[in-house]
């Protein structure tokens, strides 16, 4: 922990004297912005969590100045793989953190999703989808299904930066930008999901092999009752789907499967109604043209020229 803190300390020295020895880019900006709103969401709705989740911004934020400004002192690959996809990195995280301050502006809308599910398609799909193929060989496809989420976004990142090294820094960009748009929708539009929100019976799912413990164990870990509607996992899978279409088409061809085993596979497994299935198909389009629209940001492209020619 020395050299952490002798690094912290030689930055803020610096700073002191008006040296600019940590060249923000427009991904830094993107983290710290929604690390500043989601604090404000924090300490607007205190809980027992709250000092929990503050000290572990207090941890968050010297740590990845350090990382921006050790990163600018050396040439290890590893670093600059680290200092520009940190924020991609961490927004598993910031995913379950929503469920601790994502009723500030209003109750769980799990009812009215249930209403809404039986207007459109006449019943509980998470629900009958499971009782009309309960083999456990579907079903384990449908966990398989589920974690494919996790490898698309791994492999589609590890893919860029092998193969479109040029476009890394843009896509994790969009890509980022795209998560931290949705968690920003979950605080503002609370819901559950069903396999949080049915009781039992109607929250189980037919029994299956390996990959049923696999999704479980990370359910268990990392997921709370939060960000159902629209799902993000149907909507970063298409987003994933679009950037490749139109920078990497060989990983689109490659993908388009699993993705459509993804959409079905959270209906199954209830984690989504089929309602937040559709909202994040109809959502994607939009949230992506938002994260181009940041990545083109002029004030943050200014900023990069300035600190390249510094």
């Amino acid at each position: 922990m020395r050299p952490f803190f002798l690094a912290f300390s030689k930055i803020l020295s610096l700073h002191a004297k008006n040296k600019n020895v940590i060249p923000f880019k427009r991904l830094d900006y993107l983290f710290f912005s929604y690390l500043l709103l989601s604090t404000l969401f924090l300490l607007m709705e205190w809980g027992d969590y709250s000092p929990l989740l503050l000290l572990t911004r207090l941890i968050l934020v010297p740590t990845i100045l350090v990382l921006i400004y050790i990163n600018q002192k050396s040439n290890n690959n590893i670093i600059n793989i680290l200092r520009n996809s940190y924020p991609l990195i961490l927004s598993g995280y910031f995913y379950s953190e929503t469920y601790f301050y994502n009723q500030l502006f209003m109750e769980n809308i799990d009812s009215h999703l249930i209403l809404w599910e039986d207007y459109i398609f006449g019943s509980q799909l998470s629900i009958t989808f499971s009782q009309l193929l309960p083999q456990q060989i579907f079903s384990e496809l449908m966990y398989f299904g589920y974690f494919s989420f996790y490898l698309l976004i791994l492999f589609f990142s590890l893919y860029v930066l092998f193969q479109k090294k040029e476009l890394f820094n843009q896509l994790v960009f969009k890509l980022s930008a795209s998560l931290y748009i949705f968690y920003t929708i979950f605080c503002i539009i609370p819901s559950a999901g069903p396999q949080f929100y049915f009781a039992f019976p109607d929250n189980q799912v037919p029994d299956a092999y390996i990959f049923k413990d696999i999704v479980i164990f990370i359910q268990d870990t990392a997921e709370h009752p939060t960000g159902a509607f629209p799902s993000s996992h149907v909507g970063i899978s298409i987003i994933i789907l679009m950037l490749s279409w139109k920078y990497i088409r060989v990983f689109f061809h490659w993908s388009w499967p699993f993705v459509i085993l993804l959409i079905l596979s959270t209906v199954y497994i209830k984690a989504h109604y089929a309602i937040d299935v559709v909202g994040g198909l109809l959502i994607a389009p939009f949230i992506l043209y938002l994260s181009d629209f940041l990545y083109q940001a002029p004030t943050w492209k200014q900023q990069e020229s300035t600190n390249h020619h510094n």
